[in-house]
């Protein structure tokens, strides 16, 4: 066994939870081609002393791709350990180095054969919060272009399209049982019902010096919404918009095209805090 120097798990969210178990000392037990096994002497809460296994997990990114007519793209995969196949959403661990978004981007490619042109963070969830550290990011995707798939040497997947509907009656009918696209579908059937929307755009491109900033303003405008536009020096232009759901997302479907001069290659688009201050929409200074 190899002594652990440093803790490999993610930082405390608060350093005052009475409740927190405070490590002592490590090892790393296994190291495998997949897994990193660790064994942890930690405190508990009352003063004593426990022994804490778990697995150290890279993260992993999980995408709904999402056609424009609503049907959905998802895996038939063979899981060794249950010795048979699941009905999956596209998935796969972070690679040293990479954002969230740019593994999705990735795994949607290599694995379904598609390009999308926005990703929408439905959050994350912690799959086996008990003996591992994995977290796992969802993603929608929208706005898809097939440019085939690149699977990895001995990986193996049919690729099928569902209804959202379908989705759930697999789910009643335990043929759907995987737990991140169980998770996935339930924060995507959320976002989609929702009544209204407060969101942050990260628009890249050709989207500079072509009248994006006014095009923007008009769209939202006319959806009756609330925020701002501005244009940042990486020469993408970013945008906190407010209102009504199918007003939001009607803006960023528009998003998508621009006015005629741009070319939009990305929108990510993710939660932002509701401004009560904001009453219409206009220029911000440039970040």
């Amino acid at each position: 066994m190899t002594s652990a120097i440093d803790d490999p798990r993610p930082a405390p969210m608060r350093d005052d939870d009475p409740l927190a178990e405070h490590r002592i000392d490590g090892e790393q037990v296994y190291r495998g081609a997949l897994l990193d096994v660790r064994r942890d002497r930690a405190t508990t809460p009352d003063g004593g002393e426990a022994v804490r296994e778990y697995v150290v997990h890279p993260g992993a990114v999980l995408v709904i791709p999402v056609h424009d007519d609503g049907r959905m793209i998802v895996e038939r995969q063979f899981r060794y350990p249950h010795n048979r196949r699941f009905l999956e959403f596209p998935a796969g661990k972070r690679d040293p180095g990479e954002s969230p978004v740019q593994t999705g981007v990735r795994e949607l490619a290599e694995e379904a054969g598609y390009r999308a042109q926005v990703w929408i963070e439905l959050g994350i969830i912690h799959p086996v919060i008990a003996y591992s550290t994995e977290a796992i990011h969802l993603y929608e995707a929208r706005g898809l272009t097939y440019v085939g798939a690149s699977l990895d040497a001995g990986e193996f997947l049919e690729i099928v399209e569902c209804t959202e509907a379908a989705l759930y009656d697999a789910i009643d009918e335990q043929r759907l049982t995987d737990a991140k696209t169980v998770a996935a579908l339930a924060l995507h059937t959320r976002w989609n019902n929702a009544a209204s929307r407060s969101v942050r755009l990260h628009i890249s491109g050709r989207v500079q010096g072509v009248g994006y900033r006014d095009f923007a303003i008009r769209e939202a405008s006319e959806g009756r919404l609330v925020g701002w536009v501005r244009n940042r020096t990486d020469g993408s232009v970013e945008a906190h918009v407010q209102g009504a759901r199918a007003n939001c997302d009607r803006f960023i479907d528009a998003c998508r095209r621009g006015p005629r001069a741009a070319h939009v290659e990305r929108i990510e688009v993710v939660r932002a805090e509701v401004d009560s201050a904001l009453r219409e929409f206009g220029f911000a200074t440039t970040r």
